[in-house]
């Protein structure tokens, strides 16, 4: 099938003005997948999948949450096997949980945690949330899973910090009527006063940091509208990547993704592994929200993530990113369809990352923003075809959209600085009044346009990164979580001393 139905309305986001990505769309071949995530045997809550808990989970025991506003620490009765309440006022036995951080390392602001009562039963939101809760579960499923967020923002919790507990199935906060004095539910709407616990028991001496890749990170998106991903094996040079993000998978009329043959996929990610390279699939791009945020719905949701999760896991790749550029089709659904998914994904080693940018920010809670294991910053395409000529990615531009990300409470380990491997051109742009244009296409016209940023000849005006600003660049994204390229397609060969990928393997050395 083509894409050419999915043709984007707006003009703001850096897949927009490619016209390969909708006419090529042939590349991108059926690949039907039936989910494997099946309700467990004997499972007595009709959940929707287990959660196989990694093998670098971190358990603490002795763990308490006492609500800001009353003052009374949350209990289990009779130490599990009963409702949740809040109504003791020192932390005994019915008040100590053993927490079960299913991210691994220290604990932090946006970890997936399950609640453990002193008999072994889990915390459990009945219906995911919007009821009562109970500690009564056998099962370390979806009901069971919450997300453990900072008041404060981002960063390692520590004792005596603010913190609310989020049901990752429906997005509910666990909340203590009145601030406690009596049962707990998990039905809050927003991390208010009732949804206020002062967390306890944490470690006092250094906790074991998480675990990070080696170095900083360089990831490069490679579309599939330029030949199949096999073709590429030869010409992407792994050894100056982290990441490949395989672009963009797309959900069929049932909501099983598509993005190439499954022999093609295996071919490349093979080639990726060998190198040390994770290869991820990234969902929808610019336009093509018509394909995804139909699952959003409550009736497709869990169903659509479970495709996802088989189909990274069929494919052996290694995480899911998410690069939905519609943010009046985002808001509460999406953020409920990211909490599912990394719910389903962190537990199996996939880490789940988001392409973002400013003008689109107002699509996604901050919550959720803080929740991805890292995010792309897309700081380009301040200008294109939708404006007259002007610097579409420049340098200062980097420094607000990092700065901006900061200020949103996300660690600067994990935001990843998106530079382009592309430029636009204006006025005489080969019948075209204006164009997106590949670096290596612009520098087959003007061989010296390496050294500058700017092209003002024959009648046309080019904005691109040259050297300079893309050596500049890398060095700015080092200092938080590395460098992200739309798109490899766009570079010379890293053999030629003009390459892009060459000029930030060097910066970072």
């Amino acid at each position: 099938m083509t894409h050419s139905s999915l043709r984007p309305t707006k003009t703001r986001s850096r897949r927009h003005d490619n016209p390969s990505r909708w006419i090529l769309g042939a590349a991108c071949a059926t690949l039907l997948l039936t989910s494997a995530c099946t309700p467990a045997s004997g499972s007595p809550d009709g959940q929707d999948g287990a959660s196989e808990v990694s093998a670098s989970a971190l358990r603490t025991s002795g763990v308490s949450f006492k609500t800001v506003l009353g003052n009374r620490y949350v209990g289990a009765q009779n130490n599990g096997g009963g409702a949740v309440i809040a109504t003791a006022t020192s932390a005994q036995a019915w008040e100590k949980f053993t927490l079960d951080d299913i991210n691994g390392g220290s604990l932090e602001s946006g970890d997936t945690v399950f609640i453990i009562a002193g008999t072994g039963q889990y915390f459990q939101a009945a219906n995911g949330g919007g009821s009562s809760l109970n500690a009564a579960s056998a099962n370390a499923l979806g009901w069971e899973t919450f997300r453990i967020v900072k008041q404060s923002g981002s960063g390692v919790i520590a004792n005596g910090d603010i913190v609310g507990l989020q049901t990752v199935t429906t997005g509910h906060w666990v909340s203590a009527e009145n601030g406690g004095g009596g049962t707990v539910f998990a039905y809050g709407g927003a991390f208010g006063s009732w949804e206020q616990l002062a967390i306890s028991g944490l470690p006092s001496g250094p906790t074991t940091p998480p675990p990070t890749t080696t170095g900083t990170r360089v990831v490069g998106y490679l579309p599939n509208w330029y030949g199949s991903y096999a073709s590429w094996v030869g010409r992407v040079d792994f050894a100056k990547l982290t990441h490949v993000n395989l672009a963009f998978a797309l959900g069929d009329a049932n909501g099983h993704l598509e993005l190439a043959p499954s022999s093609d996929l295996a071919t490349f990610v093979n080639a990726a592994h060998a190198k040390g390279v994770k290869v991820f699939p990234s969902l929808c791009g610019g336009g093509g929200d018509g394909r995804i945020t139909p699952f959003y719905q409550p009736d497709k949701v869990d169903a659509f993530v479970d495709h996802i999760i088989d189909f990274v896991v069929s494919n052996n790749m290694d995480g899911i990113d998410v690069d939905v550029e519609a943010p009046d089709r985002m808001g509460t659904l999406y953020d409920t369809f990211i909490a599912k998914l990394i719910a389903k994904a962190r537990p199996r080693g996939l880490p789940v990352t988001a392409a973002v940018a400013q003008w689109m920010q107002y699509g996604m809670s901050d919550t959720t923003l803080r929740s991805f294991d890292f995010i792309t910053v897309m700081s380009y395409d301040n200008a294109g075809t939708w404006t007259g000529a002007g610097e579409h990615s420049s340098y200062a531009q980097a420094q607000t959209a990092l700065t901006f990300y900061a200020n949103k409470g996300v660690s600067k380990d994990k935001i990843v600085l998106g530079v382009p491997f592309y430029g636009y051109c204006w006025g005489n742009c080969g019948g075209q009044s204006s164009k997106y244009v590949l670096y290596k296409d612009i520098l087959a016209k003007y061989p010296n346009a390496w050294n500058a940023d700017w092209i003002n000849a024959d009648g046309a005006q080019y904005s691109y990164n040259g050297l300079a600003t893309m050596r500049a660049k890398t060095t700015l994204g080092k200092q938080y979580g590395g460098i992200m390229i739309w798109e490899l397609a766009g570079d010379q060969s890293t053999s030629s001393e003009q390459s892009l990928l060459r000029a930030i393997h060097g910066a970072l050395q």
